[in-house]
């Protein structure tokens, strides 16, 4: 009724919300993820209602996750099934519960500390790396700011408040001008040629490479797409992308086809010659 009435005197029934940034623990559990039961409600007034997880409250949000390769494999299946459809259904007991989860995925984790799973790498766009200072003058920087934020969290935020009220300028005009960017013919070809010579399988890596592209572009204020901002991207949308076992599954399998075919064509032959 409410949405009816704001309606009917010609308000706006949506509002436009800054992204938040929502956090996934490593100790998070599934139930944590998807949901639980109010047990207080269920006890108190003898009905079902489910609390609201992680990832109904990352949606049209970002959601960040630390250690990514450490995370349960019940948690990532939740988030890759997620990710995947936008939306997940918790089911308990009769009832069915459907939340829309549309979030941006950011993970970090360290590679000594094991692999990340191919489904899950596989959802993260841009992968990039990153390692420590080199030059004693910038590690010592870093030390200070880190001090800072440690003693004056607000203070080192009102410090830099200009330079990011300008990026996020930045960023808001390039996304205004993103749906009318296109990809040049050159920047096709090129960007096709490097995938096919690394030999990369998903056809995510057309999506990520020419999407990361068309905002690069976007940010330099083109509405066209040149192989330089093809190449600007390729390390980002492109590394990590070659799989050694999917390599060696499909050259085992062109060798098991080609010994088949031979052998059924030198039985062919046999039969004939019987005949």
């Amino acid at each position: 009724m409410a949405c009816a009435t704001r309606f009917g005197y010609g308000e706006p029934l949506t509002k436009v919300e800054r992204a938040r940034l929502v956090e996934l623990p490593l100790n998070a559990r599934l139930e944590d993820v998807v949901g639980h039961i109010n047990e207080r409600v269920a006890l108190e007034q003898q009905r079902l209602r489910l609390e609201p997880g992680i990832l109904a409250q990352a949606d049209g949000n970002l959601l960040y996750i630390d250690e990514v390769n450490l995370l349960d494999s019940a948690v990532t299946d939740a988030i890759l099934d997620a990710a995947a459809q936008g939306a997940y259904t918790v089911r308990r007991g009769p009832s069915n519960f459907t939340y829309r989860a549309r979030f941006l995925l950011i993970g970090s984790m360290n590679p000594e500390e094991g692999r990340l799973r191919p489904q899950l790498m596989d959802r993260f766009g841009l992968r990039a790396v990153a390692r420590g200072l080199s030059p004693p003058r910038d590690r010592y920087q870093a030390y200070e700011q880190a001090l800072w934020y440690r003693r004056d969290a607000e203070g080192l935020a009102a410090a830099y408040a200009e330079q990011t009220l300008a990026l996020a300028a930045e960023l808001e005009q390039a996304r205004h001008l993103l749906p009318r960017v296109r990809v040049s013919a050159a920047a096709q070809e090129m960007g096709l040629r490097l995938i096919e010579s690394l030999g990369i399988d998903s056809n995510r890596a057309e999506m990520t490479l020419f999407e990361a592209a068309r905002a690069y572009a976007a940010a330099a204020e083109r509405d066209e797409v040149l192989m330089e901002d093809v190449g600007a991207v390729a390390l980002l949308a492109l590394r990590l992308r070659q799989s050694p076992l999917l390599e060696a599954f499909f050259r085992a399998q062109a060798e098991e086809d080609a010994a088949l075919a031979a052998s059924a064509k030198a039985m062919t032959r046999g039969d004939q010659k019987v005949a």
